[in-house]
């Protein structure tokens, strides 16, 4: 068949490779002018520096299958890592079970509460029964009010704003259960990364792609998808039309429907039921370290920020020129006012909140700076969302279709775009059930 695959982030490029080996002509078309997608890269003065920040954690299965396949394995690296809180004008250790112990923060019994139910939800095996109850019920359930209040609550409000009493407590869990993987027996964390950064397993996948004989058409947005008869027939991308017996998009669920006008009603509806909001990110290179943590949230009504990841506390340091990079994210609707704000402003506004985080901080540290944003970064993962999720078989024959919505309740991350992707080859390999000169005629 002649696959056609819109977008060449990691789910379409890695589905691109598994279609190719079954033998089809495959063409990615991608409208950024790069591959990569949110695991894409830039030029930070010189350095290459991811533009969204990646960690690996022990769980991550299909990233490392990948790596094995694309030979890629020796260049997975670990690094112990710690997490800190900012709370109260004070930044904390925390998250083992001595900065645990000494966190003051808390009483003595809502730690020990606290630590218990992350242990308890490390070891639950899945988030099925857990997809019914809110993530507030189940927290303040397990660790009581006072922890909920002083640690959960602004990390979820945060990110989730109005929505955060309806967080499904399966996304809370996941990420629970995530981090708990990459933990050994003395709770002592360590982290994985790729010598070189991510763009090197997106140049590995592009490479590979290439080689297998496949198409990739950077800088070509998709504008339009004709369907006839429940089938796609061709898509119209760069100003040019192309013929297609079969289409894989990975695109934004919310994108998809408007370059799709022909989709049925009841598909748009699913499509649109779970909402996804934007992440705006300033990346600061500074010329001395920032912290001695990996990442460090922060609780303080009076601070605009949610966190900082010091990506050089994972990676090393030697790697990006002897400076120290660090993130900051924040989520919001991208029609809110806070995503379209300038990146001066965003700038002032992260460099003022990290004088009073740290207060011997100088703003002559700061070297240089960047803004990303992207519309579709973070899906609303709400009570009951599996009844909302769209299929990833359309009810276009010939059309699969998953993004960020389809990872719930799992977050982001490579490893889950990996796995997703081979969800919509083998949907696409089920379609030779039927002869393809009867199924795409």
């Amino acid at each position: 068949m002649r696959v056609a695959i819109i977008g060449a982030g990691v789910m379409g490029l890695s589905s691109a490779l598994d279609l190719l080996e079954d033998g089809h002509q495959v063409t990615v078309f991608e409208a950024a002018d790069v591959p990569g997608g949110l695991a894409g890269s830039f030029d930070f003065g010189g350095v290459r520096t991811e533009k969204y920040y990646h960690f690996i954690c022990g769980a991550d299965t299909a990233y490392f299958r990948w790596l094995r396949r694309l030979k890629l394995s020796d260049r997975l690296r670990w690094t112990h890592t710690s997490m800190g809180h900012f709370e109260a004008g004070n930044l904390h250790d925390f998250g083992g079970p001595i900065s645990l112990l000494q966190f003051s923060p808390l009483k003595l019994y809502s730690r020990l509460r606290y630590g218990f139910h992350v242990w308890n939800a490390s070891r639950l095996p899945n988030w099925k029964e857990l997809e019914n109850i809110s993530a507030r019920d189940w927290l303040i359930q397990g660790e009581g009010i006072e922890s909920y209040q002083l640690i959960w609550e602004p990390l979820l409000r945060s990110k989730f704003a109005e929505a955060t009493d309806q967080i499904s407590a399966a996304w809370i869990w996941s990420r629970i259960h995530r981090l708990a993987s990459s933990r050994n027996r003395l709770f002592k964390e360590s982290l994985g990364y790729i010598q070189g950064g991510t763009e090197v397993f997106v140049n590995g996948l592009v490479q590979a792609v290439v080689s297998a004989g496949g198409t990739i058409h950077c800088g070509t947005p998709v504008e339009r998808i004709d369907i006839a008869s429940s089938q796609v027939t061709s898509l119209s991308a760069g100003g040019k039309e192309h013929k297609t017996d079969a289409l894989v998009s990975t695109l934004p669920l919310p994108l998809l429907l408007q370059i799709a006008s022909e989709l049925p009603e009841d598909y748009r509806k699913q499509a649109s039921a779970i909402t996804n909001i934007g992440v705006r990110c300033i990346i600061l290179k500074l010329s001395q370290p920032l912290t001695q943590h990996f990442w460090v949230n922060i609780n303080d009504e009076e601070i605009p920020l949610c966190g900082l990841i010091e990506l050089t506390n994972l990676h090393p340091i030697s790697a990006f020129q002897n400076h120290s990079i660090v993130y900051s994210p924040h989520y919001t609707s991208s029609k809110h006012p806070d995503y379209q704000r300038s990146s001066e402003e965003v700038f002032e506004e992260t460099v003022s909140s990290i004088c009073r985080i740290q207060p011997d901080f100088h703003r002559s540290s700061i070297v240089d700076y960047r803004v990303f944003r992207t519309p579709h970064a973070q899906p609303i993962c709400t009570v009951g969302f599996t009844n909302q999720l769209a299929p990833i078989q359309t009810p276009v024959s010939n059309l699969v279709a998953a993004d960020t919505t389809h990872l719930l309740p799992h977050d982001r991350s490579i490893s889950e775009s990996l796995a997703l992707a081979e969800q919509l080859t083998k949907a696409v390999r089920s379609w030779n059930e039927a002869p393809i000169s009867s199924k795409f005629s």
